[in-house]
This record gives structure tokens, C-alpha cells and sequence, in this order.
């Protein structure tokens, strides 16, 4: 494969973990140089470009087009519509969407009614103004196969064929199947097709933050406490071992999940937005860096050595397994703190060691859910990727390089120390 195309993606989402990494993958450029000509970047949050850590432009770059301020949750279809033609370049040439945005709202039926109604207005306004529309992918997410039950409601390896089955009580605070409903009607008759992936734990770095990065928020967390323990970088280490304990318990610890790699991610997205014969159609895909599972408490002592320190399993007093555990609940334990709480407490050092936008660019609200994984994820919850490698896409990576790969760029762009 070679040569130039008329391909014009259109990223919505693009400062968020999965966007942001779209973006990079298609400047990259992905899968390679000529695949789409023109790529478009939309966000709704403020991001400047010579911040956003994307691929400098070059003869070999598509030409990216960065449009801030695009707020999906409030008019109608025939108003962004308007905004479209009015800030997007060439709008009408788009030929590909990638769909990023989710807005979390406590009510889970007002949730799933504002996020549908969002998807809902970005495909009626492209149905009307881009005639040329191929392939619109988006990402599901294991809280479509009832991961949010306790003990989860499924016996894994989870496969895509689960879905169907949800619990209507459950599938209704879920928004993916009223996503695939909302496709399968706009797309008949029209000349594009869509897929979705479903990935489990993200692991993946933005620029300006997140609201629910996991390594973000564990990155901050250990940057903090080996600088206060002495064995941050530019110091001089202790002759002493900083240990440092898994925040959560034995059977979250020990739980068999399949994490996946923003990069990962969106290297398939595209993939599959190039091969609509095979990946079309409204099919699902399970999506994962590894098919064999792992579990936190084996990568835990490995992001942990990253930053000086041991990283040790869940401390004695944060064994609590008899307490069910949901997202929003957590133990009290004689830790000091929580992840969350420690880097909330201790958010001025990042400034005295240089790293000038953590306190900015940091987890929000999500730190707390953030809290809750090591404690309320105590099942098996692994993913099949047999549908994934029966379409030709790369084979199997160590998940924990997409970790450490992240640490990296959130160093560089000044959120960790």
C-alpha cells in the first residue's frame, strides 16, 4: 500500500486519552505516509497546539486542522452542523470519524440519554454534510459486558457475543448498545459503515490531564512519594529501600484483567477504519496489548521500580475482602492515604520539583473512582482476542511497556516529577 489519498479523519474527543492518541497515530504516520491527507482535530477543552506533544508537521504528515471549543452537549444536529461548516476546513471531504467524547453524569439514565443525544447530533450533522463518509469507529468499554455488578456477570474470557446478554435492569444504564442502535439506523442506506472497540483498562498519556487515566493518577501518586522518601530524580538516593504498597487488596491484586495501550488502541481504530470489509458492519472487538491476562499486583512492583521505589502487595491493613465494594465506596483503612488523597495533599511539591502543569493537568473527578480499582475490581474480567487477531491487526505486545511509555511523555510534558 502507498501513495496519497483523499482521506480526511475527523478526531472527536481529541485532547482525551483514546483522541489524543488517535491524533498522534494518525500524524505518525499511521500505517503509513499517505494513508489520509488531511486530519482533523476537535475538542471541546482549550488545547494549544505547540502543547499538545503531537508529531511536528513534515512532508510526510497529514496537514492537521485543531479546533477547540466544540460543545457536543448542548443544540441540536442542524447547529453543529453550522459550527462545523464554519470552523472545519473542508468539512464536506471528511471521510472518517472517530468518536472519543463521554460525559459522565451521575444519573445513569440521564447519562446515557446525554450521551446518546450528543453521538446522536455529530452523525446527523456529518450524514448531512459529508457525502463521502466511510467508517465511523468509537470505543465501548467493559462496562458493557456488567463489570459494574459486584463480581462482574460474566465468566471470562469475556467474548463479544456477551454483550447481548446483558441484564435489561443493567443495560440500561449503559449507553454502547444504544450507540450501536443509533448507527445501525443512521447508516442504512449510506454508503458508510461503522465498528466499535471495546477495551478494558486504558493505559495512555494526554497532555492536560484526564478525568480517568489510571496511570496518570498512579504515576502522580509515586512520583510524589518517592520525591518525599528521597529517591526522586536530581536527588541523591537513600541507602535504604522505599517500599511502597499495592493501594488496594489481595483479590483485586490478584484479579486477571487485559490492559490495553492508548497507542494500541488507536493503531486498530484506524486499522479497522482501512478494512471495512472486515471490520465493518456494526461488528464488535474486543481490544487488549496481550491475549495471556495479567494482573495488577504482578505490574504493580514494575511501575513502581520506575521511579526508585519496591513496590510491595496490598499493606495488611487494606485486606479487607469480606466488604462489597462499589465504584463510589471505599474502605477506611490506617493507610495514611489513597492514592488520590496523597497527591491531593501533597500537589505543592510538584511545582518545587519542575513539574509545572501537575497541579493543572492532573486527575479530577475521576481520582476517587480512581481510588476504588485496587479495592472493588476483586473478579476476573480478561478479554478474548480471538475476533481482534482473526482480522490480520498487529499480534501481541508487553502491556507494560505502554505504561512505561506514558510515565515518559507525562515527564516530559511536566505532569509528574
Amino acid at each position: 500500500m502507498g501513495g496519497e489519498s483523499n482521506n480526511h479523519a475527523i478526531v472527536f474527543g481529541a485532547s482525551g486519552l483514546i483522541g489524543w492518541a488517535l491524533v498522534d497515530q494518525l500524524l505518525s504516520p499511521y500505517p503509513h505516509a499517505g494513508s489520509f491527507s488531511k486530519v482533523t482535530a476537535a475538542t471541546n477543552r482549550p488545547l494549544n497546539l505547540s502543547e499538545s506533544h503531537w508529531p511536528p508537521a513534515d512532508s510526510h504528515r497529514p496537514d492537521l486542522q485543531l479546533v477547540s471549543g466544540v460543545d457536543l452537549r448542548h443544540g441540536d444536529a442542524a447547529a453543529l452542523a453550522e459550527c462545523l461548516k464554519r470552523e472545519v476546513k473542508d468539512i464536506e471531504s471528511v471521510t472518517h470519524i472517530y468518536y472519543l467524547v463521554f460525559t459522565a453524569v451521575e444519573d445513569d439514565i440521564e447519562e446515557v440519554a446525554t450521551n446518546l443525544r450528543m453521538f446522536q447530533n455529530v452523525i446527523d450533522a456529518h450524514n448531512l454534510l459529508c457525502p463521502n463518509l466511510r467508517f465511523v469507529t468509537f470505543p465501548g468499554g467493559t462496562r458493557g459486558y456488567g463489570i459494574y455488578m459486584p463480581g462482574g456477570t460474566f465468566t471470562p474470557p469475556l467474548t463479544e457475543d456477551m454483550v447481548n446478554n446483558l441484564p435489561p435492569s443493567y443495560a440500561k444504564t449503559v449507553v454502547y448498545p444504544a450507540y450501536r442502535e443509533l448507527l445501525n439506523a443512521a447508516s442504512k442506506g449510506k454508503k458508510w459503515t461503522w465498528c466499535e472497540v471495546c477495551p478494558d483498562a486504558i493505559i495512555g498519556f494526554t497532555p492536560n490531564g484526564s478525568q480517568f487515566s489510571l496511570a496518570l493518577h498512579w504515576a502522580q501518586y509515586l512520583s510524589l512519594y518517592a520525591v518525599n522518601h528521597g529517591v526522586g530524580p536530581n536527588q541523591a538516593s537513600k541507602a535504604t529501600t522505599v517500599e511502597v504498597p499495592f493501594p488496594g487488596n489481595p483479590a483485586s491484586a490478584n484479579a486477571l484483567f487485559t490492559p490495553v495501550s492508548s497507542k494500541t488502541i488507536a493503531r486498530f481504530m484506524i486499522y479497522a477504519s482501512l478494512h471495512p470489509e472486515t471490520c465493518g458492519g456494526g461488528r464488535l472487538f474486543n481490544i487488549a496489548d496481550n491475549e495471556a491476562p495479567c494482573t495488577l499486583g504482578e505490574i504493580w512492583p514494575q511501575l513502581a521500580k520506575w521511579f526508585g521505589l519496591v513496590g510491595l502487595g496490598p499493606a495488611e491493613n487494606m485486606q479487607d475482602q469480606d466488604r462489597a465494594l462499589n465504584v463510589s465506596e471505599l474502605p477506611q483503612t490506617n493507610l495514611s492515604s489513597t492514592p488520590g488523597e496523597y497527591v491531593a495533599k501533597h500537589r505543592d511539591t510538584f511545582a518545587k520539583h519542575g513539574a509545572v502543569n501537575a497541579a493543572s493537568g492532573g486527575v479530577g473527578v475521576g481520582s476517587r473512582q480512581l481510588d476504588s480499582v485496587g479495592y472493588w475490581l476483586t473478579f476476573d474480567r480478561q478479554l478474548s482476542l480471538k475476533k481482534l487477531r482473526e482480522t490480520g491487526f498487529e499480534g501481541d505486545k508487553d502491556p507494560i511497556q505502554g505504561w512505561l511509555e506514558s510515565f515518559e511523555k507525562f515527564r516530559s510534558a511536566g505532569l509528574i516529577i
